[in-house]
């Protein structure tokens, strides 16, 4: 199938609309899957639908030295990166407005109830995307280390530190808190 994906993305090279949407036919379940565990459900289509807009616009960036998936997957990781930190400048601009108004924050509320969704939640970006890409979807530490652009040692330190976390977060009496 990689050899595949290498044909048809030469054709997206040359406009071919059709060889794009085989492509994203193919990679999109998966796609989005990656980017509801990381991201969350509520922002995976607008993620994955700006990951397959940059994937067009950069095809002639795909050498086909590594799989297109893997290379799709990188591009979805950017693309979740860069919505975070867009997040996160505003969030902090609506913090200042909000505490120059004097607006009072309300404490949050929820369920205290842990599954596979608060899990991942609790972990950093990082380790989350390397729990679901190692465990979720069964990419060997090599291939998530290079969609992730990281060293592969690093790769491994964050999964075993972050599956930890959550065993401990399993194990852990209803309310209590957990550190690591």
């Amino acid at each position: 199938m990689d050899d595949d994906d290498v044909a048809l993305n030469r054709r997206v090279v040359s406009g071919d609309r059709r060889a794009f949407a085989t492509l994203v036919e193919r990679h999109e379940a998966r796609l989005r899957s990656f980017l509801a565990r990381v991201a969350g459900a509520e922002d995976a289509d607008d993620l994955a639908q700006e990951t397959f807009l940059r994937a067009w616009r950069n095809a002639s960036a795909f050498r086909g030295a590594g799989s297109y998936r893997g290379w799709l997957f990188t591009i979805g990781w950017r693309v979740f990166i860069d919505s975070t930190r867009r997040a996160r400048i505003d969030r902090a601009l609506r913090t200042a407005e909000s505490d120059r108004l004097g607006d009072a924050h309300l404490p949050a509320g929820g369920d205290a109830q842990i599954d596979t969704a608060r899990l991942l939640a609790a972990l950093d970006p990082l380790d989350r995307a390397c729990v679901i890409l190692c465990h979720g979807q069964g990419w060997s530490h090599r291939e998530a280390a290079m969609i992730l652009k990281m060293p592969l040692g690093s790769l491994k330190t964050r999964l075993a530190r972050a599956t930890r976390r959550c065993e401990a977060m399993l194990n852990a009496p209803p309310g209590s808190p957990i550190n690591d």
